[in-house]
């Protein structure tokens, strides 16, 4: 039985985008572990090697980030229990902004208790100034809610279409326009044309916004995000992103033009009216990032895994898009196929998650993902595991 990998922009089941806020017909399954590390997972009180997840470099465990953390802890507590607006700041939140901004290049940045909430205040601040958001339709659906609750009138283009969005973005010009993208897309790990949709702009009141949670520190210059990869910056240039992925800690922000950066601190409500990331965390998040601008072997040890990943999928039979991300996507030709292989890769030990998502390549497909902490041996294992599998059940 031959192997078929998505075509993700071809296959039928992928036209169901995430801007949908509809649920998938069942339930993707949850994974109750007792411990993990940036490699391995205690589960059923067996330790097995983990290929999921979104922890890219591993930081969740690095010693300077849990020793932040601690420091912070004894000093500031666990949590500042007031908006950041009335009694809830603090020095560590508004160093990690600066550090943030100046890290991704851009005049400013904010922070937000996580990385759905950037875009929901990013979007009631661009309320204020702009009519139109137009979005790549399978973007995060973070995206989606968050302009849609702002009141912006909402148009999508068809994944990746620069050339659509820009045609969308010309016919909508005088009233003001936002487009919006993934940097790198969660499901499939596609990642969009930055340089294309920011020549699509119109002139003069406009804004691409990029949601970069899986592009930052994974692409571009030292893990600098989508922006830096496809060199663009500048004033209509905006970022949102998580702290929970490439940085291992937890949290969200919004990085762009100073001026944007005020209208959320003065009209967004998800940002005036919510406790911020808890001071610890914020402090392990400066550590997490230091380490990344201090140390590029990170970044570098990510795709040299990256690399090798692709190459022993690859040998498996498996192909995928570049540029290269850490995150691999992929189905079989049957449901049942796929989750005979997930069950016996979990018995032999090796977690390569099957799992139900909006914006994948179907309804269940495998989405492995690899850190800069895994070895080559962890690689190794797993192609020649899934190898074997595939073999025995064509």
């Amino acid at each position: 039985m031959p192997l078929s990998l998505v075509d993700s922009a071809s296959h039928p089941d992928f036209a169901a985008a995430s801007l949908r806020s509809t649920p998938p017909a069942r339930t993707m399954g949850r994974i109750s572990i007792e411990a993990f590390s940036p490699t391995h997972a205690t589960i059923g009180g067996r330790e097995i090697l983990t290929f999921g997840g979104c922890g890219y470099l591993g930081l969740s465990h690095h010693p300077r980030v849990r020793a932040a953390l601690i420091e912070s802890l004894d000093t500031l507590g666990l949590s500042t229990s007031a908006s950041r607006e009335t009694t809830g700041n603090t020095l560590t939140h508004e160093a990690l902004e600066l550090d943030l901004a100046s890290f991704l290049n851009t005049e400013s940045a904010i922070l937000t208790p996580e990385g759905y909430t950037a875009n929901l205040a990013l979007a009631q601040a661009l309320a204020w100034r702009y009519r139109v958001a137009i979005v790549d339709e399978r973007s995060h659906r973070s995206v989606g809610h968050a302009v849609a609750a702002a009141g912006l009138d909402v148009h999508t283009f068809e994944h990746l279409s620069a050339g659509q969005a820009a045609s969308l973005a010309a016919r909508h010009a005088d009233r003001g326009v936002v487009i919006y993208t993934d940097g790198v897309f969660a499901a499939d790990g596609s990642v969009a044309p930055a340089d294309k949709l920011y020549a699509a702009l119109p002139e003069r009141n406009s804004l691409l916004i990029i949601d970069d949670c899986h592009g930052f520190c994974v692409l571009g210059d030292n893990g600098r995000g989508t922006a830096s990869q496809f060199g663009i910056a500048g004033p209509r240039l905006c970022i949102t992103t998580t702290l929970a992925k490439g940085l291992g800690c937890y949290g969200g922000a919004i990085a762009g033009p100073g001026d944007l950066i005020r209208d959320i601190q003065t009209h967004a409500g998800v940002y005036r009216g919510t406790t911020p990331v808890p001071p610890p965390i914020a402090a392990s998040a400066r550590a997490a990032l230091a380490v990344v601008a201090q140390d590029g072997s990170l970044v570098q040890s990510l795709r040299s895994n990256i690399a090798h990943m692709r190459s022993i999928l690859s040998a498996a039979g498996l192909r995928f898009p570049e540029p290269a991300v850490p995150i691999f996507t992929f189905m079989l030709d049957s449901t049942e196929r796929m989750e005979a292989i997930h069950h016996a890769l979990f018995e032999r030990g090796i977690l390569a998650p099957l799992i139900e998502y909006p914006g994948g390549p179907a309804s269940r497909y495998f989405r492995l993902s690899i850190t800069a902490a895994h070895t080559a041996e962890h690689i190794d294992r797993l192609g020649r595991e899934l190898a074997a599998l595939i073999r025995m059940a064509a």
